[in-house]
């Protein structure tokens, strides 16, 4: 039986450490192992430590949150789309900070492939009230759903979404932003449904991206 934690402290840094408590605000137990290093040493548990890790493995730090995440995704590849389902949504109300986040989200490539069976999900956690919760449903609506037949269902979700919480708001600015740059014809009147905050945000985001004419 390896030793997890121990594993990770002896990867850790101290003074990146301070780094990235400076990008984490709120998070408290933070090692300070570089993102590329928790990944490859997530390439080194088999399928059956990283299940055993994923359901057994009480985490507490920040890095073991960011393997538990990478190793689920990469679970999520070798079971079917359903049980997928299930293992992300249990996962989902443990995310407290955007890097988590954004990792998961980025890995679960299989949501591609399984549009239909993954969208219900997506669409619980648009209405979810906390914060992380609709981070990544936002984040898994613009990698996944940006293109095919449940656009304009995501749109009308995200939409009908008034996060208050700075980290959903950004999520969401960073969607419609996407999405008026791959679909603007039905984007473009969306935007006078934002909230003032996400406007400006998205708005910002249009202007500064190089692919918007």
């Amino acid at each position: 039986m390896r030793n997890i934690l121990q594993d990770l402290k002896i990867l850790a840094d101290k003074k990146y450490q301070k780094f990235t408590s400076g990008l984490l605000p709120g998070v408290n137990y933070i090692l300070g192992v570089r993102v590329p290093k928790i990944r490859a040493y997530a390439k080194t548990f088999s399928f059956e430590e990283a299940q055993n890790f994923c359901k057994n493995h009480k985490v507490k730090y920040f890095e073991e949150y960011f393997l538990k995440a990478v190793l689920l995704a990469r679970i999520c590849k070798e079971i079917s789309p359903e049980k997928s389902v299930r293992l992300i949504q249990q996962f989902i109300p443990k995310i407290s900070n955007w890097s988590v986040c954004d990792a998961f989200c980025a890995d679960l490539k299989i949501i591609k492939k399984y549009q239909e069976i993954f969208l219900p999900l997506v669409l619980k956690n648009l209405k979810s009230n906390q914060e992380f919760a609709q981070r990544t449903a936002l984040n898994l609506a613009r990698a996944y759903y940006l293109q095919g037949p449940y656009f304009k269902q995501i749109l009308k979700a995200i939409l009908a979404l008034k996060p208050s919480k700075y980290y959903a708001q950004m999520a969401q600015a960073w969607f419609i932003c996407e999405a008026y740059i791959k679909q603007k014809n039905l984007t473009k009147p969306a935007l006078k449904y934002l909230t003032p905050e996400v406007y400006i945000m998205t708005v910002r985001k249009i202007k500064d991206s190089y692919r918007v004419k």
